[in-house]
């Protein structure tokens, strides 16, 4: 089998893996039916999701940008911006 990706799109075959790669990662997953939300929790370090593909991308900001998570205005502008005015794939990382 090959190792070799061309494409992974984030579709309910994908739920059930993030789930079980979070779980490899030490976080404790659950599902809160009444607010209809997942949960993962490792130390003090908490996330609320409605997905667990979700919550992979919520840790995943977390552990590459820590508390300090947000962006300027400048930045939700831009980025609010991209749908419709850019569709080159171009870095805005700078923000």
């Amino acid at each position: 089998m090959s190792n070799q990706l061309n494409t992974l799109v984030a579709a309910s075959n994908v739920l059930a893996p993030a789930y079980y790669v979070l779980k490899a990662q030490g976080y404790d997953v659950a599902f809160d039916a009444v607010r209809e939300w997942w949960t993962a929790t490792k130390g003090e370090s908490k996330f609320l999701a409605y997905s667990t593909i979700e919550l992979c991308g919520l840790i995943y900001i977390h552990e590459h940008k820590g508390d300090d998570w947000g962006v300027s205005d400048e930045a939700i502008k831009a980025y609010l911006l991209l749908d419709a005015t850019d569709n080159t794939g171009a870095d805005n990382s700078s923000f």
